[in-house]
């Protein structure tokens, strides 16, 4: 028997075991007939307006990571084209 099929029998019987002292902890709660409507209530109507905007959000933000991305490449390019003149000036 290799040292993976005892460890894999010790844990389902770890497992198994916790299962067992749980079941006896856990007990069914009923909610309330108005818990239950409320829940249902804000499931079916949701809040559409709430999730479009998220999602306009994240749109928004990307668009700006990536024009901040976009204004660093230019800048380094910049600062590059910069230097170089720079250096031809001097050996000049």
């Amino acid at each position: 028997m290799g040292m993976g099929k005892r460890f894999a029998d010790a844990s389902k019987a770890k497992i198994s075991s916790l299962e067992n002292r749980l079941s006896g902890l856990l007990s069914p709660v009923a909610p309330s007939k108005e818990f239950i409507h409320g829940l249902g209530h804000r499931i079916q109507k949701g809040n559409r307006a709430t999730i479009v905007n998220h999602i306009a959000n994240w749109h928004i933000f990307a668009l700006l990571i990536a024009g901040l991305v976009s204004m660093v490449v230019f800048l380094a390019m910049l600062a590059r084209r910069l230097v170089s003149l720079m250096g031809k000036k001097r050996s000049a």
